[in-house]
This record gives structure tokens, C-alpha cells and sequence, in this order.
């Protein structure tokens, strides 16, 4: 028999604390907008037992996302395969690691604050996921999809055809608002996974609050009304942004996750995990009357639980060399230096700081023999009854995402992108072509030396699918 435990924690750090995702963002938090926390729904079924969790922190390494998969999965008694780690990615919460470049605030450096919480957050994640196995009880599960029309397509082509973050609404976008219902035998809701893809940033980076986005206020009405827990997986959103964000106000994101919510909340009652048969009635009145009533059957049907994970080699672009990066970290100096002169704040020489620490990085990787000509990637398909999670572990675009859940053989689909560690962005190869941040440079965000290679889409979308198939 299928059962689960739902927990949750609250990791709200203290402030003052640098939030990261806007690297134009120097200045640290002061306050709390509203709180972060991470939530572990525990599953089991025969001899398998997982461990879904939700944190609302923006990156995780993949290294790191490893230890504590290796870390949880002991402490539960199940292998790391079965631990899922996912972050919504919100740009209101701090760093998780405690070296490298941080994007954002003061670039290289660890407050107390920030060391803190870096300390604290395994402890946090591995409390959450042994409480939620203590609680484990009999449930049903089923998904199902809804849609909602709240982000748009950012690969935009300025006059000069150059691709900036802006609107493109003639690019695909992953408008599907994947739910999971986990319900008690009795029919009440245990818990609600929910699975939207856009990045939270309708809170912008004059806004010195930790917050969670709109995954918090989108949580906080699901579970008004439900009594359930709810947890977000952020989808593939590398390339979709809020149809407006960057408020530098609060009350936006509010908007965006009672919105998302309401069609989570619609698709909630057109799922029943239950079991039924149809009952007929017969009803006397000055006319006979049948009626049919939806029954539950007893005892309740077995639901499969199945997890499977694989790590798959994910090439580079043509590594630069050592005379490159010196080159390039010599002009980014120049460029720094140009800036203070010129009386720039803070704010404008952390993007320039930024590219060049990225660049003093990559050239102690190449002196150090460090770098390969591909990067590990850890993926993996989760199946809880009529649906599964697949998961990919970077800011995978919307294209992935819209085509693993074509092919999938599941009956319902829910894409988790940000999942066991952020690598890097994942565009489809034919965004290559046009460069931009996310096909150019964004790998100076997770300290690569270059960014994946094009044909790197087309093994995570066919492993993402053969995993799929695996456990269905």
C-alpha cells in the first residue's frame, strides 16, 4: 500500500543577508517579506521508499545536491536515487554554498549571517525528510494538468538582432500547471505537489526583502482552502519570465501566486485519487427515480511507487584557452577599473565584477589540470501512482520540458527543472545560433569554464524519457 509524510521547516535566514539572483544587486536584505521554508513529502510502498523536497532557496551546486542525496537517502534508509531535491529558484533567498562567486551582493565574501544559514540548511532538509517519514499513513494518489497564461517567451531580438531578456510571444511557452493530489483513505487531502514553470522574479532587485516570489502566496492559498501542504516544483523556465516583473513594490507577486493558485485549485476538483464504483438507487417519488452515487471501493487498489536516476555526461562548447581567459580577464580589469574611475556605484560594477570573477576562476581551473570536456549531469524519473516527476538539474528551457511531457509515457507529467543541483542553463540546440545570456555566457553563474554544448539537449530530453519509461 502506497503511504506518506508531509513536513516542513522554516530556513528563513537572519538579516541583514546578501539574496542572490540579481548580480546588479549589491546591497544586503534587511527584512523579511515573507518567510522561506522547505517541505518534504515522504513516500513508501513495499520496499521502496522517497523523498520529494521543496526548498525555497534559489541555487543548489550539483555536488552539493549529491552529499546531502547521499546524506537523506541514509538517515531514511533508501538510496540517494530515491532523494529529490528541488529549488523554486527564487531571487529573494541566499546562498546555499559557501565558496565561489555569489550573484549578487558582496560578491566573494560569507557574512556570519550567510555561514549561518550555509551551516544550518542540510541539518534543515534532513529534519524535514525524517519527520515526514515519521508520519507516514495510507494515502491515494493521482495527477492532473490545468493551464494558465501568467509568463512569456524572454529570448527577444533588440533592433540590432541581438537576444536580451525581454518578450518574445512568438517562442513556445510551458503554459501547463501540473498537480498532484495526495489524499487519506478517508478522502481528505494530505498534500498538493504543484509544477508551474516561470522564473519568480516578479519581486526585482530594488527590493531588499527576503521573500519566496510567487511560489509563497500561491502556497498560502492552496492550503487555505485545501488543509493540504503544498509543495512547488519550479519547470522549465530558463527561458520564460513573468508577463510583468521586476517590481521594485510588494503586492505583484501576490497577484501572480493567487492567480497560478486559483488553477491549481480548479485542477484539484477534477482529480479524486479515490477509487470509486457506481452505485445505483432506486427513489420513489410520484415518478420512480434512480440515482447513482460514486462510491469508494473497498479495500483500495495497490499504487506503484518508483524511482530510478542516471548520470549522463553533458559535453562543453570548445574549451578556451589559458591565453583566452587571460585576455578576457584582463579586459573585464580594465573595464572595472575604467568604471570607479568614472565614479560608478556599486550597483553598476557588480555585473562588471561578476564576469571578471568568473574569469580569475576559470583560469585557476585550467592552471590546475581541473577541466574536462563535459560535466556530469544527475537525472531522474519519480512514479507516484498515475503520475511521475522528471528532473532535470539546471535551468532547462521551456522546449525540454514541453517535449519530455509529449513523450512521456506517464499519464500525467510534472517537470522539474532546478532539481539535485543547478548546473547551468539548458537551451535546445537551435537556440545556439542566436547566443545571447543563457547559450553565451551564463555558465560564469555556476562557475563553469563554458557552457554545454547544443547536442546536450538531445540527451537529457531522450534520457529524460527513456527514465520515464523505466518506471512506468
Amino acid at each position: 500500500m502506497l503511504t506518506a509524510g508531509i513536513a516542513r521547516v522554516d530556513i528563513t535566514p537572519s538579516v541583514p543577508i546578501d539574496v542572490v539572483g540579481y548580480s546588479r544587486r549589491a546591497e544586503p536584505a534587511r527584512h523579511i517579506r515573507a518567510p522561506l521554508t522547505a517541505t518534504a513529502l515522504a513516500l513508501s510502498s513495499g520496499s521502496t521508499t522517497a523523498v520529494v523536497i521543496a526548498a525555497d532557496v534559489p541555487f543548489l551546486l550539483p555536488a552539493h545536491a549529491d552529499r546531502l542525496r547521499a546524506e537523506i537517502a541514509d538517515a531514511l534508509g533508501t538510496s540517494a536515487d530515491h532523494v529529490m531535491i528541488s529549488v523554486s529558484h527564487t531571487h529573494g533567498g541566499p546562498t546555499t554554498h559557501a565558496h565561489g562567486v555569489k550573484i549578487g551582493g558582496r560578491q566573494r565574501e560569507r557574512s556570519a549571517n550567510e555561514r549561518e544559514f550555509i551551516d544550518s540548511f542540510p541539518q534543515q532538509l534532513a529534519a524535514a525528510a525524517t519527520q515526514a517519514a515519521g508520519r507516514m499513513e495510507p494515502v491515494r494518489a493521482a495527477g492532473g494538468v490545468g493551464t494558465v497564461d501568467l509568463a512569456v517567451n524572454r529570448r527577444e531580438k533588440n533592433a540590432e538582432g541581438r537576444v536580451i531578456l525581454g518578450w518574445n510571444p512568438d517562442k513556445p511557452v510551458d503554459r501547463d500547471v501540473g498537480v498532484l493530489r495526495i489524499d487519506r483513505l478517508d478522502g481528505t487531502t494530505l498534500a498538493v505537489v504543484v509544477n508551474y514553470a516561470c522564473h519568480p522574479v516578479v519581486v526585482g532587485p530594488e527590493d531588499p526583502g527576503v521573500n519566496p516570489d510567487f511560489p509563497g502566496p500561491m502556497r498560502d492559498l492552496v492550503e487555505q482552502v485545501t488543509d493540504a501542504t503544498c509543495l512547488f516544483l519550479q519547470g522549465g523556465c530558463g527561458n520564460l519570465l513573468p508577463l510583468e516583473g521586476f517590481f521594485d513594490y510588494p503586492g505583484p507577486e501576490q497577484a501572480f501566486g493567487r492567480k497560478l493558485g486559483v488553477e491549481v485549485l480548479h485542477v484539484l476538483e477534477q482529480i479524486d485519487p479515490i477509487e470509486r464504483r457506481l452505485e445505483r438507487i432506486d427513489y420513489g417519488s410520484v415518478t420512480p427515480i434512480t440515482l447513482h452515487r460514486r462510491v469508494a471501493i473497498e479495500p483500495q487498489p495497490d499504487q506503484e511507487l518508483a524511482a530510478v536516476g542516471r548520470v549522463v555526461e553533458l559535453p562543453l562548447k570548445p574549451l578556451p584557452s589559458l591565453a583566452d581567459l587571460e585576455a578576457e580577464r584582463d579586459g573585464y580589469q580594465r573595464e572595472l577599473e575604467d568604471a570607479r574611475q568614472a565614479g560608478a556605484d556599486q550597483a553598476a560594477l557588480n555585473p562588471i565584477e561578476y564576469h571578471l570573477n568568473w574569469a580569475e576562476d576559470a583560469i585557476d581551473q585550467l592552471r590546475q589540470g581541473e577541466v574536462a570536456p563535459s560535466v556530469p549531469a544527475f537525472l531522474q524519473a519519480l512514479k507516484i501512482g498515475d503520475t511521475v516527476i522528471a528532473t532535470m538539474p539546471g535551468e532547462a528551457f521551456s522546449e525540454l520540458s514541453i517535449e519530455v511531457k509529449q513523450r512521456s509515457a506517464a499519464a500525467t507529467t510534472l517537470f522539474s527543472a532546478y532539481t539535485n543541483g543547478v548546473l547551468t542553463y539548458m537551451p535546445p540546440a537551435a537556440e545556439y545560433p542566436d547566443g545571447g545570456y543563457e547559450c553565451d555566457y551564463a555558465h560564469h553563474s555556476y562557475g563553469l569554464v563554458e557552457q554545454i554544448a547544443p547536442q546536450s539537449e538531445r540527451i537529457l530530453v531522450e534520457t529524460s524519457v527513456e527514465l520515464i519509461s523505466v518506471t512506468w
